[in-house]
């Protein structure tokens, strides 16, 4: 068991200053003053901010690269990086290299995480279709692997398979039935490429089939002017939209241009590289983010925003969107995935005691 005395918390909403009782790795209970007739171990919140831990969905957790050959392979993130980040959840993925990289390499990644005291779950599939899977089926990976969330898929993007019309509403179809059976908030989470088609196969496939608007997440939706007004339709539409943070607080001038920001989440595609290139289609520079960059990010619009505002964006939002039912709040019942603040550095990431 473990207490809190005299925080400020922010669930996201303002709840004042409390105590929290945390046992068996969750909250056990919230009040103005909690009392013990035996000693038990305990952190002083006195001047500090208790908010619930960051929930990162887009991390390249094995490595991402490879587009600059073997030598620009990112190296896979380390537990420290992702705690020290204020982040008690990830969500693993594989990038452009479906190839070298594998989804059992990217399960057991998860699993050390896990054990480390990062709650750690993975997505399927790659770039490309069809997927890259740890079962050989995209639906047997979702409805038998409980951390396994849905699947990744490239769109308008010169780096994926080009997947046409037909194929992407029979994908999404069988995501929705394996979903509806595993009893779970499955997605395909997009990658969304720089190409002039932007969200049109995701507008077709919601004109033509029946599929909740929720199973298609689409993410880098900053990435040009044109994608992001798509997005800002989809938005509209009822869709969850991802932006990719630099941890230089930008995405707060796209959140302000969104009428219903519930469904908007922010990532930080940790262990991504990112490249730009030449008119003959060579890579010209290339270089890996950094997991901070959420972190660094949530204190930009916080400073702006105020905790109760910018909070959801990494937290109660993600939680939503991908079903998590105990996570994202601080609320009793829930886990501990607790982070410890004072003057915008981090005291203390409780998760997994």
């Amino acid at each position: 068991m473990k207490l809190i005395k005299n925080i400020q918390i922010y669930a996201p909403e303002n709840l004042g200053v409390k105590d929290v009782l945390i046992s068996d790795s969750k909250i056990e209970k919230i009040d103005n003053t909690i009392k013990f007739p035996y000693p038990i171990e305990t952190i002083d919140g006195t001047g500090c901010i208790l908010t619930p831990g960051l929930i990162d969905r887009h991390v390249h957790i094995t490595g991402g690269g490879g587009e600059a050959g073997f030598i620009s392979r990112a190296r896979p993130i380390d537990v420290k990086e992702i705690l020290d980040a204020g982040i008690t959840t990830v969500i693993g993925l594989l990038g452009t290299d479906g190839y070298t990289r594998s989804t059992k390499e990217l399960f057991a990644k998860a699993k050390e995480l896990t054990q480390k005291g990062v709650h750690a779950y993975i997505l399927t599939g790659s770039y490309a279709y069809p997927s890259n899977t740890l079962t050989q089926s995209m639906e047997d990976d979702i409805v038998f692997i409980d951390s396994i969330l849905g699947v990744k898929l490239a769109l308008s993007d010169h780096r994926s398979t080009h997947i046409n019309n037909d194929e992407l509403i029979h994908m999404a179809s069988r995501i929705r039935t394996a979903s509806l059976i595993a009893g779970k908030q499955a997605n395909l989470t997009i990658h969304m490429g720089d190409e002039k088609q932007a969200l049109e196969p995701v507008f077709n496939a919601l004109e033509k089939a029946d599929i909740p608007i929720s199973l298609f997440q689409p993410t880098h939706c900053t990435r040009n002017p044109y994608l992001f007004e798509q997005a800002k339709k989809f938005a509209d539409l009822g869709g969850t939209i991802d932006l990719t943070c630099d941890g230089n607080g930008k995405t707060l001038s796209y959140i302000q241009q969104i009428k219903n920001t519930d469904k908007v989440t922010i990532s930080s595609d940790a262990q991504g590289s990112w490249s730009t290139y030449n008119e003959d289609g060579s890579v010209k520079e290339i270089g890996i983010t950094p997991i901070s960059n959420l972190k660094n990010e949530f204190i930009l619009l916080k400073n702006e925003l105020g905790y109760e505002k910018a909070l959801p964006f990494f937290t109660q939002n993600v939680a939503n969107v991908l079903g998590f039912k105990n996570k994202g709040q601080i609320k009793e019942g829930f886990d501990c995935d607790l982070v410890i603040w004072k003057d915008d550095k981090i005291q203390h990431v409780i998760t997994n005691l």
